[in-house]
C-alpha cells in the first residue's frame, strides 16, 4: 500500500501544469477530473488530499476576491514543492533504516 501511495504521489505532482495563464488555475475541467478520479483511487493518499483541498480553498477566495489568482498559484506551487521534498526526506529515512 505504501508503495501504491508513493507511485499516485509521484504521478499527480509530474503531471501539474504549469499555470501561464492564471484564469486556468480555477477553470481547468481536466485537471478538476483528474483530482476527483485520483481522490477517489487513492482515498488514503494524505499528500495529494491535502493539496486537492488546498486547489479547493484556494478557488473559494478567490472566488470570494480574498486572494489574487497569482497569489493562489504561488500558494499552490509551494505546497507541491514542499510535499514533494518532505517525500524525498521521507524515502531518504527509509532508505537508512532499511540498510
Amino acid at each position: 500500500m505504501k508503495k501504491i501511495i508513493i507511485i499516485s504521489f509521484m504521478l499527480l505532482f509530474s503531471s501539474f501544469p504549469v499555470y501561464g495563464d492564471d484564469s486556468t488555475f480555477c477553470n481547468d475541467p481536466k485537471i478538476w477530473e483528474y483530482f476527483e478520479s485520483m481522490t477517489k483511487k487513492y482515498p488514503d493518499d494524505i499528500p495529494l488530499q491535502i493539496i486537492h483541498a488546498l486547489k479547493i480553498g484556494l478557488c473559494v477566495k478567490i472566488e470570494q476576491n480574498t486572494i489574487s489568482t497569482p497569489e493562489a498559484i504561488n500558494l499552490f506551487n509551494d505546497m507541491i514543492d514542499t510535499m514533494a521534498n518532505k517525500r524525498g526526506e521521507i524515502e531518504e529515512q527509509e532508505k537508512k533504516e532499511n540498510l
